[in-house]
């Protein structure tokens, strides 16, 4: 049907406010994410260096007062006679009260401060550069002992327990005790510009919060945003915040959070600034950072400004919210003026909603009439038919491979059932008999049944190792079966570790090393009172014991190791013997079903796979963990934890 012109107009006109409403919301949002966002970083930018005069000001009003107390006639003639008085100490503390200053000290040519009375040397880059005569003031890095040397209270507020922060770097370590401060440094010259000594003064960084605040207030004032501060300042001692207003969800100031793994490797590691969006403790903010160098150059920390990025994602969204809107209601009237233009396409597009209804039900032979409407209705209208022919093909071949796959799937269950109760009966059936060969052969060695000669006492020797392996293979396979089986469960008792577990394992073993000339250190309490499964527990120490033995050095030493921190839930052994150990291939796969390592380049082939695979199984079900470490070439170690109470799952 030909469209009229008033229908033709219309249609133009929808299709005109339409784009344009598009037009808007796409241009509103560029404006924004591009251009006032690109401001709020540049701003940041300019800020940071704000930031940095702030600091540097306060870098040189600590020299400027040193550089001022260093023509003191007092300090003069303490440094040159060695007379140090209560005045000279009650002038080092009035600088630091009319300063700020956290200490204050006079250094005598051997580098020994004269207001310290156990006449502690001092020494770091700021004093050294002072002695060779150049006043000298910055940032520096100070550890616990050097700020207990200046005061036993400076270590106390620089001690900082680190918190775990979401994108940060993993890390192992608990505390910061090490200081950032400001110190200066200035030379006092005696007679013919000879360097009697020098003053030494500085505050300490950590916690002083009144001078990040001072810059946030300076550059931002005091605005804030959903109760979160607009704009933020930090002095990170390496990654550790040390001085910051940034808030934690406790309304805390985030002292001991640290900084996000994406700008750790940019500005510790690489030396360079970040600007960007960041994550900070629990928000994200528009960012800048900037590594803080000590007097050496070296990097300490980090100085961060932000602003939050939130505000400005609200104004985005608000923004577009209000185009939105806008354009909302210039669509409602194209939809009242496009009505009429709906009577040549509404059977044809009711038609085929209808056809992908009864498609969707799986009526795969729905089809649509061709040859209804507009010229693209027609078209859409045979290529729905193609493509319902098409999909009735294809989802016909479909169900023959599904069909296909299902039987297979069905013989490949039936094939695996049928292993299973294989190895649970043969392993179990070979169980018993062996007990009696074990027994047998224990009784022949005992001399029970008569005196044996030496030829003998080898050939039982190797048929009870030979024994020994075998019953524990067959532990290790039924083991494996119940694990199958989905009915593996540990059977808890109390008993007593070495009594009942260990020292029967090392019974059993003694001779194998003896073999190889090799040692096994014991140094296991014979306290330890343990709740487990006794025999799984065996079987654990069994694997790793005879592993130590079999791949060990041949003359090396074997160590059984126990650790019991006061505060963990959690029993520590480690089992460390000297040997090749083992790569980092094969470490990824030693704890799986059927895995041999590779031993000086070629795969082992002995054993069945199994010992470490069951004994990962029989730790997970005790509530451990178990993990290997290696250094090729010299030694392994199998570390497995055990929980002090265990819950019988």
């Amino acid at each position: 049907m030909k469209l009229s012109y008033r229908m033709t107009q219309m249609f133009g006109y929808s299709i005109v406010i339409t784009l344009m409403a598009l037009f808007t919301i796409f241009t509103g949002y560029s404006f924004i994410s591009n251009t006032i966002v690109e401001e709020a970083k540049l701003r940041v930018q300019m800020d940071l260096n704000s930031a940095w005069f702030a600091l540097n000001e306060e870098i040189i009003s600590i020299k400027m007062t040193l550089a001022s107390a260093a023509q003191y006639h007092m300090f003069h003639d303490a440094l040159s006679t060695g007379n140090i008085d209560v005045h000279v100490l009650q002038e080092c503390k009035n600088i630091m009260e009319q300063a700020g200053l956290d200490y204050c000290t006079l250094i005598t040519s051997e580098m020994k401060s004269v207001t310290d009375s156990n006449l502690s040397r001092y020494d770091n880059s700021v004093i050294r550069k002072a002695f060779a005569g150049n006043a000298s003031a910055g940032i520096l890095a100070l550890s616990c002992a050097e700020l207990k040397q200046l005061n036993p209270a400076l270590a106390e507020q620089a001690a900082i327990p680190l918190i775990k922060t979401e994108h940060s770097r993993s890390t192992d370590k608990e505390l910061e005790d090490r200081g950032m401060v400001i110190g200066a440094a200035v030379p006092i010259f005696g007679p013919g510009g000879k360097i009697q000594g020098v003053i030494y003064g500085g505050f300490l960084l950590n916690r002083k919060y009144e001078i990040v605040d001072k810059i946030r207030n300076a550059v931002f004032g005091n605005e804030v945003y959903n109760n979160k501060p607009l704009g933020t300042v930090t002095l990170f001692l390496w990654d550790v915040r040390v001085a910051t207003n940034v808030i934690k969800a406790d309304a805390g100031r985030a002292i001991g959070t640290r900084v996000s793994d994406e700008v750790y490797e940019k500005v510790l590691v690489k030396g360079e600034h970040f600007g960007n969006r960041a994550f900070v403790v629990n928000d994200w903010y528009l960012s800048a950072y900037d590594p803080i160098r000590d007097i050496n150059g070296e990097i300490i920390g980090i100085l961060y400004v932000g602003l939050l990025e939130e505000k400005y994602l609200d104004y985005r969204s608000n923004l577009i919210i209000q185009f939105l809107g806008i354009s909302f209601f210039a669509l409602i009237l194209v939809v009242g003026l496009s009505f009429y233009l709906s009577g040549s396409i509404r059977r044809p597009v009711y038609n085929l909603v209808e056809a992908t209804r009864k498609l969707a039900r799986g009526e795969l032979s729905a089809r649509v009439k061709e040859g209804l409407g507009s010229r693209e209705m027609k078209e859409l209208a045979h290529s729905f038919n193609v493509m319902a022919g098409h999909l009735e093909k294809d989802t016909i071949e479909l169900n023959k491979t599904s069909l296909a796959l299902k039987k297979t799937l069905s013989e490949a269950d039936e094939k695996n059932r049928a292993y299973m109760e294989m190895l649970g009966f043969v392993t179990h059936e070979l169980k018993s008999p062996l007990a009696s060969i074990v027994f047998t052969i224990g009784a022949l060695r005992d001399k029970i049944l008569g005196p044996l000669t030496e030829q003998q006492e080898t050939t039982l020797k190797s048929a009870a190792n030979s024994a020994d392996y075998l019953y524990f293979t067959i532990e290790n396979y039924l083991n494996l079966n119940r694990i199958e089986e989905g009915q593996f469960k540990i059977k808890v008792c109390f008993g007593n570790l070495c009594k009942d577990v260990v020292e029967p394992v090392l019974n059993r073993l003694s001779e194998m090393a003896l073999e190889k000339k090799m040692e096994i250190c014991c140094e296991l309490p014979k306290n330890i009172q343990l709740e487990c499964d006794l025999g799984l527990l065996g079987s654990v120490f069994q694997n790793l014991l005879s592993n130590a033995i079999k791949y060990g050095k041949t003359g090396g030493k074997i160590f059984i190791k126990f650790e019991d921190k006061k505060n963990s839930k959690y029993y520590k052994f480690s089992i460390y013997n000297e040997g090749k150990g083992f790569d980092k291939k094969d470490a990824r796969n030693l704890f799986s079903k059927f895995y041999h390592f590779h031993k000086g380049g070629v795969e082992s082939n002995t054993g069945t796979g199994l010992g470490l695979f069951v004994t990962k199984k029989i730790i997970l079900a005790h509530g451990g963990k178990i993990w290997a470490e290696s250094k090729p070439e010299q030694w392994a170690e199998f570390t497995f934890t055990l929980p002090k109470k265990i819950i019988n799952q």
